[in-house]
């Protein structure tokens, strides 16, 4: 049977269709629950969740063809054991939701190799969650291959970053820009805050059209790198890799057309200098948009910021 039921303890009615990945919601009056904000739909999407790495273990239902998952606060509330420490532990994922509990499918590949051969490429994910048994290099691929709509490191263990006298880059690497070497913009972005090359960071936002997903994964692997305070080289690279973040960010709400985000980016800087730089980003992805709606978006974005700059200067002469 591809459909079961189930009531949730707030007294909401469950009617899950697993094999095409989707749920209806009852209130305890009979009446539906809709699944946006919008109230445009009635289907709700079961979450595909997968767990890579050999240091999970997820408790299951056998009994059930999909997992459970509690919902508190708009946060799915994810269990998994950590069996090196042997713990269980929790993870809160963002998630809109109405009803105090929902049905999601979790699948638990304990490895690199046998992820790329159990699952294909064209199977839809929505949380990827990586422990440290999966290099960085290894979760670019992952990511280029199945886009996940989010990456999720469970691990506590943040980025190791080499300390500069004992980092060492191939002496060939030194005489030629390595971003001209290969198209894979996360592949690049890994290398380069692998070895703190943080101008060659900023080159590659300049040189490649980033995808939005790309641009929020080396979002997510400079959060994780700035978290990372116990590396030696972090306190010398600090101020660069935040303003590094503030420009992914910026670039991220640029291609999104994202006037809130901008606006909110824009007013949160202090610096006029440290904004000075979005001008060029500005002129990239208005190069990127070139129709007539395009260009007239991103002068009104220009013309935002260089606003914000003069204010900041006036302020600064008084």
């Amino acid at each position: 049977m591809n459909f079961a039921e189930e009531k949730t303890p707030a007294g909401f009615t469950l009617k899950i269709m697993y094999s095409k990945m989707k749920f209806l919601v009852f209130n305890n009056k009979g009446e539906s629950v809709f699944a946006d904000k919008e109230g445009r739909t009635l289907l709700h999407r079961m979450p595909n969740i997968v767990f890579v790495g050999s240091t999970f273990e997820i408790e299951r239902d056998y009994d059930r063809e999909f997992f459970l998952l509690k919902v508190r606060n708009n946060h799915i509330v994810l269990p998994y054991r950590d069996i090196v420490e042997k713990k269980r532990k929790f993870i809160f994922i963002n998630y809109f939701s109405t009803v105090d509990l929902i049905p999601a499918i979790i699948t638990h590949i304990r490895g690199y190799s046998s992820m790329l051969k159990n699952i294909a490429p064209n199977i839809e994910i929505d949380y990827l969650i990586y422990d440290e048994t999966i290099t960085d290099i290894e979760i670019s691929v992952l990511v280029s291959r199945y886009k996940p709509f989010e990456l999720i490191n469970a691990s506590k263990k943040k980025s190791e970053i080499a300390a500069p006298e004992t980092r060492e880059i191939p002496k060939e690497l030194d005489l030629v820009n390595i971003n001209t070497m290969s198209d894979n913009a996360l592949f690049l972005a890994s290398f380069h805050l692998k070895n703190m090359a943080l101008s060659n960071l900023n080159q590659l936002l300049l040189d490649f059209e980033i995808p939005a997903f790309d641009a929020q994964y080396i979002i997510h692997r400079i959060n994780d790198i700035l978290e990372g305070k116990s590396a030696e080289d972090l306190v010398i690279n600090r101020s660069m890799l935040i303003d590094l973040k503030n420009s992914f960010e910026f670039y991220l709400a640029l291609i999104e057309r994202d006037e809130d985000k901008i606006k909110n980016i824009l007013s949160a800087e202090t610096d006029a200098k440290k904004l000075a730089p979005y001008r060029t980003l500005i002129s990239k992805v208005r190069a990127m948009n070139p129709g007539k709606e395009g260009q007239l978006l991103y002068t009104e974005y220009e013309n935002m910021l260089i606003d914000r700059i003069e204010e900041l200067k006036n302020s600064a002469r008084i």
